[in-house]
């Protein structure tokens, strides 16, 4: 007889073992589920927990965000230097605290006194604060405003601002009056300052009027910033999260004066590291659990079949033959326990997140079974099947054709 039919022989007549005990199978299958399923409910959880601190944290671009917190002097090679770090995903730099900023009042409401110094923050595409604003700038002259600036001027989008600047040149106080169209109105979520995103080279525009280096364009369009221009400091934004403490140091120790949320990000990184070391923990004593419920039930049934095992030898059944019957077996119930464990997780993971749905953000779960998770659980359970399938084999592997004669 060929071999092949042996191991498909061996495969139908260990279905068949298993359907003439139900209780004793379902036993097994219930003990696979008993072990598997809270496994994967607490992977899960932690899934669902990781990716939601993440969602959070990633959807916030102040997290990622430093920024230089003491006026010093960068050159536009320097900044091209810093951002030659392939960490870095965005970099803008600043004027002077003290000359980034406009006095804007509302076009129509110019004559009421109700205007306001507005900050300046240089911007362009690209910006992780505004990459979720379709309306950009494209020249001198046009603005994104906070929220906040637009609500005290009453200001919305496309409208226009009246924009006052001053300076003391040759002691002589001088006045310079221009418009800017807001582009967009910002969301709140962008920022809680009044402040404005303008174009960089408005920004050099104002500072050097102001320090008396350049005269107001006739054009602010035309405008060109000098090649010479240092500027007193830059925002950058971190590719990655876990770029974040790597880019604060480093800056640091190059004596940069920054503030960033490193040590919040530090913290998320911490608490992934142990939750991974909880899991696997619990995981391990879980799986073991598994391994020896599985492990002494298919040992049991070859010893308990160590007979009919002997005929089959003693009728043309070659060692392989046999090691592929409790192998089968294995796979069956594992299969089994898998798909029950899986809809038991997933009914319980569906209850969690049904019962945290007000607490969580919009969009965020607690519980989360993604693609990795169940492709990892379904090869941890059919691997640990193998192994513990193919020492019950081997034992089976040991069975000689004779016993079975002595028996009778």
């Amino acid at each position: 007889m060929h071999k092949n039919l042996h191991l498909f022989l061996s495969a139908k007549l260990a279905w068949k073992d298993l359907k003439n005990e139900p209780i004793l199978s379902l036993c097994h299958i219930l003990g696979i589920v008993a072990v598997l399923a809270p496994l994967i409910v607490i992977a899960g959880l932690r899934s669902g927990v990781l990716t939601s601190i993440r969602q959070s944290l990633l959807e916030d671009p102040h997290v990622r965000e430093i920024v230089t917190i003491s006026n010093r002097s960068f050159s536009l090679n320097d900044i091209k230097n810093i951002n030659s770090n392939n960490d870095i995903a965005f970099i803008m730099p600043r004027t002077r605290t003290l000359a980034a900023s406009l006095f804007m009042e509302n076009m129509t409401d110019k004559n009421n006194g109700d205007g306001r110094h507005i900050m300046l923050v240089p911007s362009a595409k690209g910006d992780p604060l505004l990459g979720n604003i379709s309306a950009f700038i494209q020249e001198n002259d046009e603005i994104l405003l906070s929220a906040s600036a637009a609500s005290y001027l009453h200001i919305h989008d496309g409208d226009q601002v009246n924009a006052i600047l001053e300076r003391i040149y040759h002691n002589t106080k001088q006045q310079i009056n221009f418009p800017l169209k807001v582009v967009s109105v910002l969301p709140p979520s962008v920022t809680d300052k009044d402040c404005a995103f303008v174009s960089l080279s408005l920004a050099v525009a104002v500072e050097t009027y102001q320090d008396g280096i350049e005269d107001w364009p006739v054009q602010v369009n035309n405008f060109k910033i000098p090649p010479n221009i240092m500027y007193s400091g830059f925002r950058l934004y971190a590719k990655n999260l876990t770029d974040v403490p790597k880019l604060d140091r480093n800056l640091r120790n190059n004596n940069i004066d920054i503030i960033s949320r490193a040590g919040d990000v530090s913290g998320l990184l911490s608490l992934t590291q142990r939750l991974q070391y909880l899991f696997i923990l619990i995981a391990s004593l879980g799986g073991s659990g598994l391994c020896i419920s599985l492990g002494s039930g298919l040992w049991a049934n070859t010893e308990r079949k160590h007979r009919s095992l002997a005929l089959l030898r003693y009728s043309g059944f070659s060692s392989l033959d046999l090691i592929f019957f409790p192998l089968f077996q294995s796979f069956i119930l594992a299969f089994c326990g898998l798909a029950i464990s899986f809809v038991a997780a997933i009914g319980a993971g569906e209850l969690i997140n049904h019962l945290f749905k007000n607490i969580l953000p919009q969009n965020h779960v607690l519980f989360l079974l993604n693609k990795e998770l169940i492709l990892a659980t379904i090869c941890l359970t059919f691997g640990a099947s193998f192994i513990i399938s193919f020492l019950s084999g081997k034992r089976a592997a040991k069975i000689q054709p004779w016993e079975g004669i002595i028996a009778l």
